[in-house]
């Protein structure tokens, strides 16, 4: 069913061979290998699983703030989040250099454009982490370092000792950990839905190194790739994210300010941090 969905919502403008040509090679002949590895009990297999394990309702019943990159972020109070659970993404560790902040947990998917590029910083962070199952390769065993699996289809998984749901949207990762930590209210911040670049969905692109579409000024260095977003499998996968929530008497959402994304409840981010009850949602 949710690939059906997929290819109703999907824009015919954003299919191209190179991309039907990629997906093909990457699930049906460079995924074999990953996949053999994680079904076998190898030595590095069983342990990570048992590491994920440890995750399993860790913060059960309590909230957690899912920190995208966009340029929102640059009118966030990050003193607010100090007593929070929060789960960054991708370079949301740069944020330790301007303002002192360091989310508890970090997520990152993006091979290309992410884990190679930047494998310096990636190899370096001390917190606890989450990469793609298929960057074993790059960073081999780490203390506090967790593999995740993808697999080919976009549901939502509870359980992330199995390959869980895949899009482009390492937010989407993000949800499906924090559903599996427990928590019973996951909100969004930073995720703007609305990079300042036209084209078709997932085509490579060269940073010029003065795009403004995340938090801080030259996230990319000239030269560097990074893909066009994929808006509708994205929008796809948070409306799977937010039935699976909502499903179990869980709440999801979104205080990005001004955010393009409308499949999340709404609520101020100032709001959540006073006494007394602090959800003041404008519905969808």
């Amino acid at each position: 069913m949710d690939i059906i969905l997929r290819l109703k919502n999907m824009n015919m403008k954003d299919i191209t061979l190179q991309r039907i040509a990629k997906a093909i090679a990457r699930w049906f002949f460079f995924d074999i290998p990953h996949r053999i590895a994680w079904a076998l009990p190898l030595k590095f297999t069983v342990q990570n699983k048992k590491n994920l394990l440890k995750y399993k309702d860790i913060h059960k019943g309590k909230r957690c703030f899912i920190i995208a990159n966009g340029p929102s972020l640059k009118e966030i109070d990050f003193s607010l989040l100090k007593n929070e659970i929060t789960i960054g993404m991708n370079r949301i560790y740069l944020l330790e250099k301007t303002n002192g902040f360091m989310p508890n947990y970090l997520v990152c998917i993006d091979i290309p454009c992410q884990l190679k590029q930047f494998w310096d910083d990636y190899n370096r962070i001390n917190i606890h982490r989450f990469y793609r199952w298929e960057a074993r390769k790059f960073f081999g065993e780490q203390e506090n370092l967790n593999y995740l699996r993808h697999g080919f289809s976009p549901q939502f998984k509870k359980d992330i000792l199995k390959p869980i749901g895949v899009t482009r949207s390492v937010t989407y990762t993000c949800i499906q950990l924090a559903y599996y930590m427990g928590f019973n209210q996951i909100i969004l911040i930073g995720k703007d839905h609305s990079y300042n670049i036209s084209g078709k969905a997932g085509t490579p692109v060269k940073s010029d190194g003065a795009e403004t579409n995340h938090f801080i000024d030259g996230y990319y260095k000239k030269g560097m790739k990074w893909d066009i977003p994929d808006y509708l499998s994205e929008e796809l996968a948070y409306r799977l994210a937010r039935k699976a929530v909502e499903m179990e008497g869980k709440e999801i959402f979104d205080a990005t300010k001004d955010g393009k994304l409308n499949v999340f409840e709404k609520i101020k981010y100032e709001d959540l941090f006073l006494e007394g009850p602090h959800i003041n949602s404008e519905k969808q």
